[in-house]
């Protein structure tokens, strides 16, 4: 039989928690969790009586308008975040030489979240913002052993055998955390400025014994008929047999100093004089510590991570697309009921009948082929009985309800408005995108860096052997969503077309059009571009060659035409001093010789000089040109990693 632990032992610490944790946790239940309920029901689109607009109303739809405004929502997140791969960076010391140190360890890091499971849990996270207006998470660091094939040497030859060994592993995980599981401070505004958090979760006995055995929980005899407390609105919580299901609550947060020896047996307290302490608590159905220690990281930082959809000014919980869009939903479901029920009335046929004409025991009915019998002339003993038309005016009451969802709750999946134009368009998705970026800043700031903060320090503290000691500065990458792509890329069309193909702007363009492209091959696209932005070296030489002896021609002429000068004017010299001066037209005639010849040769020196500057600005561009390439590349990356 186990040893278990004295029951008399942290019970000062038990009951200092239990209060404040029954207080907290009523304040969350009396202010949120009806609202949550009703949510989470209308985005699962459960029906309940409590749904009943009145009490003679028969249908039970709910219109999923509201549902795909969450879905929407939710996906627009989910690829701004993710839809480019990289969704964190980390920045390096400006100081240090070496960059590959900090991008093996983004990739590395990134490759360890990913294998953990952390995108999936992101994306709950991003539902849970949606639908209840908060996202929480939790960041777990497990330690398990891991097994692998290794090449091990036989002793006394030059051979090899395989081998299974095993290592340990350092995993962090991050899971995401319903609101209706989360305990916090009401009088706090974030997780680090509450006295403390709690997770509830229920958990199988099995779990707490596997946890006794391992030496992480005390050993505590827990009663089977321990009574059960339910967490929100979940039909399957309820009827929870208590005998194999165990509530957990996990406390993170500051406790008395002198709380956390287990002999102390005074639940007393003076914030005056006792020293707080972060501390994490583990309680078992309220009432039995499992785990009272100090917070054993190494930055005394709290595991938990949030954010709000949208911000509610002082306040920790946040308002998701489910409250934005629960007014006019609600009067949505209401105008399909009452049309439903109404078609139901108007559409069925129904008759009345005389029932002293009808023969004893008869079943009225109205089918194809039914005969009814009645005392005397049918015509005058039953009837058609109709009840109007439905009102046809209720279908454009319809429209203007899903609009007024797309209004609240900004999702760009909506209904379209009739005749809307290009313009008209850009311009309401524009405004959309616009909401969907408040969303994804706040996300960003308030629970992506910290997280990828904490995840660091976890690996940093547990990892030692393949995460080194740095100051990391962590940023994500900011890109933009699938509708915000179209959006642009529609805009960057638009701007090609205007724009000459043998601009310079024409290459920068049209490689930033396959960079913000979503094809599955636009890294080759976008390589390819760059290789053809780049000159050829062999033709450039080629052109250089042919330059070259285009100007030695030139000077070979040049000097033909001065030589020829030369010969004239020599020759009309001679000819002057034979001849005297009685011959003064032909001193004409070589005079008008020698100039032509003056000018040719001028021609020929601004020939070449053309030619040489051509030389020359060819061999300066092709440094510009590898300049601007490498300045564009540089900065569509600088902007890959800023916020939008």
């Amino acid at each position: 039989m186990a040893n278990y632990d004295s029951e008399n032992d942290y019970r000062a610490l038990s009951q200092w928690l239990s209060g404040r944790l029954e207080n907290w946790r009523n304040h969350r239940d009396n202010n949120y969790l009806d609202q949550w309920d009703e949510y989470y029901r209308l985005w699962r689109g459960m029906w309940t009586t409590e749904d009943q607009n009145r009490r003679s109303e028969k249908s039970k739809i709910i219109t999923p308008a509201l549902q795909q405004a969450v879905e929407a929502s939710v996906a627009e997140l989910e690829e701004a975040t993710f839809g480019r791969g990289k969704w964190f960076d980390i920045q390096d010391d400006m100081l240090d030489q070496n960059k590959q140190d900090v991008e093996y360890i983004r990739n590395l890091l990134q490759e360890d979240l990913e294998g953990a499971g952390c995108k999936d849990a992101l994306c709950e996270v991003f539902l849970n913002g949606a639908v209840y207006g908060t996202g929480i998470a939790k960041i777990i660091t497990e330690e398990k052993i891991e097994r692998r094939p290794v090449e091990v040497p036989v002793e006394g030859t030059l051979t090899t055998a395989r081998q299974i060994e095993d290592y340990v592993s350092v995993d962090v995980k991050v899971e995401a955390v319903s609101p209706k599981e989360f305990i916090i401070d009401p009088s706090a505004n974030t997780i680090n400025e509450a006295l403390g958090v709690a997770h509830e979760v229920y958990k199988p006995r099995y779990v707490l014994s596997e946890g006794m055995d391992k030496g992480i929980y005390r050993e505590v005899d827990i009663s089977a008929d321990t009574d059960v407390v339910q967490v929100g609105y979940d039909p399957e919580y309820i009827q929870k047999d208590a005998s194999d299901q165990i509530k957990i609550c996990e406390y993170w947060g500051k406790v008395p100093r002198k709380f956390l020896n287990s002999k102390v047996d005074t639940d007393d307290f003076e914030y005056d004089e006792d020293e707080l302490v972060e501390a994490v608590v583990t309680l078992a159905n309220d009432s039995h510590i499992l785990r009272a220690e100090e917070n054993p990281f190494m930055m005394v930082d709290r595991p938990f991570v949030s954010y709000q959809h949208d911000i509610v000014p002082n306040k920790f919980w946040g308002r998701g697309v489910c409250e934005k869009g629960y007014n006019p939903q609600k009067a949505l479901d209401a105008e399909m009921r009452a049309r439903i029920d109404s078609l139901a009335l108007t559409t069925t046929p129904m008759v009345a009948a005389d029932a002293t004409r009808l023969p004893r025991g008869i079943k009225l009915e109205v089918r194809p082929g039914k005969t009814i019998l009645t005392n005397g002339d049918p015509r005058q003993a039953i009837m058609p009985l109709t009840l109007g038309q439905t009102d046809q005016h209720t279908y454009n009451q319809v429209a203007s309800l899903q609009n007024m969802i797309q209004m609240g709750t900004g999702s760009a999946d909506m209904g379209v408005p009739d005749r809307a134009t290009s313009s008209g368009m850009s311009m309401i998705q524009s405004a959309s995108i616009k909401r969907q970026k408040r969303t994804l800043m706040n996300f960003q700031n308030t629970f992506l860096i910290p997280m990828i903060n904490k995840s660091m320090w976890r690996k940093i503290q547990f990892d030692v052997d393949r995460y080194p000691v740095t100051d990391y500065k962590f940023v994500p990458y900011s890109t933009m969503g699938i509708m915000a792509k179209e959006l642009e890329m529609q805009q960057m069309v638009q701007m090609l077309q205007s724009i000459p193909k043998d601009s310079p702007a024409f290459n920068v363009l049209l490689l930033a059009i396959f960079q913000n492209s979503s094809i599955h091959n636009r890294d080759q696209v976008v390589q390819s571009l760059m290789q053809g932005f780049q000159p050829n070296p062999e033709q450039q030489q080629m052109q250089q060659m042919a330059q070259e002896l285009q100007i030695q021609q030139l000077q070979a002429d040049i000097q033909k035409t001065l030589a020829e000068a030369q010969e004239e004017q020599a020759k009309a010299m001679k000819h002057q001093a034979d001849a005297g001066s009685s011959q003064p037209q032909n001193e004409l005639d070589v005079q008008e010789r020698i100039m032509g010849l003056q000018k040719k040769m001028m021609e020929l020196e601004k020939m070449k000089a053309d030619i040489e500057k051509q030389y020359s600005e060819t061999a300066r561009n092709i440094p510009e040109i590898e300049h601007l390439q490498s300045e564009t590349a540089l900065n569509y990356a600088n902007a890959a990693r800023r916020p939008n």
